[in-house]
């Protein structure tokens, strides 16, 4: 999910119907409004207008399975057995789904031409677009991700950390920045931020803002699939202030190295929703 990287959505398809989850345990099923409306009229001239836009049908919480009205141009037969499709498919898959992006669009070092900073990721070529006129690349915000620092940082008001890596990363792209994209499948002798932006900052203060953002997202990161060993061991140490995060994506961790770890921190964030004070 770029821009900015929130995580790795699952997808499941079926004709013209499809399943999407942030977390693996609530999905919002949709289906192509024009497809199969009745009565619809083909614009031949048009595919892509003829196929249509999804708009959401329904969807599956722990709860269970939430149906919403559907609009008279659909043909309720085929909406509903795409849907007990979809559901049969969910409950009985394996979570997280390969990953299938390989082409990928990279924020470029100004002085060295390496890969900075990941902004956009495709599945196929036909999708890549013409390049940005100014790559930029964005962090989640902070009202999204909040990242707390010590107190020998709360003396006076700085912007938050997403915000001041952002223009670090800005600074380092040059006055006229670059991007380029990759194919990962073929780009075997470039290396590669493996937490998706760089980290090798040389300077104390940068490498302190660029870590505190990486462990703040590490829950997110640990989505990633074929992160090295050594990457995926430090993500999962990172996420140890974040537990409620770890509990909400650990489904879709394609590895777990510390199992133990995953455990505390799954039952910590038990004990802290249980905790919190329920609203009349």
């Amino acid at each position: 999910m770029l821009p900015p990287f929130s995580g790795q959505l699952q997808i499941a398809e079926s004709g013209d119907a499809r399943a999407l989850s942030i977390d693996g345990n609530n999905w919002e099923i949709q289906f192509r409004f024009a497809a199969n409306a009745v009565n619809a009229r083909p614009d031949t001239r048009n595919p892509d207008q003829r196929r249509g836009k999804y708009t959401d049908i329904a969807s599956i919480t722990p709860a269970g399975l939430v149906r919403q009205p559907l609009h008279p141009i659909f043909d309720t037969e085929i909406v509903t057995l795409a849907i007990e499709q979809l559901s049969t498919w969910i409950s009985d898959s394996s979570l997280p789904y390969p990953a299938i992006d390989r082409f990928e669009y990279w924020l470029l070092d100004q002085s060295e031409g390496k890969p900075l900073a990941l902004l956009y990721s495709c599945v196929s070529a036909e999708e890549i677009g013409a390049p940005a006129a100014r790559p930029t690349w964005m962090a989640m915000p902070a009202a999204q991700l909040r990242i707390e620092e010590t107190e020998d940082h709360h003396a006076s008001y700085v912007p938050p950390v997403n915000a001041r890596l952002e223009g670090l990363i800005a600074e380092r792209a040059g006055p006229s920045p670059r991007a380029a994209w990759f194919d990962r499948a073929e780009s075997v002798t470039t290396e590669f931020p493996p937490c998706l932006i760089s980290e090798d900052w040389g300077q104390e203060e940068h490498d302190r803002l660029c870590q505190l953002y990486i462990h703040r997202l590490a829950p997110r990161l640990l989505m990633l699939q074929g992160l090295a060993h050594e990457d995926r061991q430090r993500l999962e140490q990172a996420s140890r202030e974040n537990a409620l995060d770890v509990d909400r994506f650990h489904r879709l961790y394609p590895e777990v190295i510390d199992r133990k770890l995953l455990k505390v921190l799954r039952v910590e964030a038990s004990l802290r929703r249980s905790a919190e004070p329920v609203s009349s």
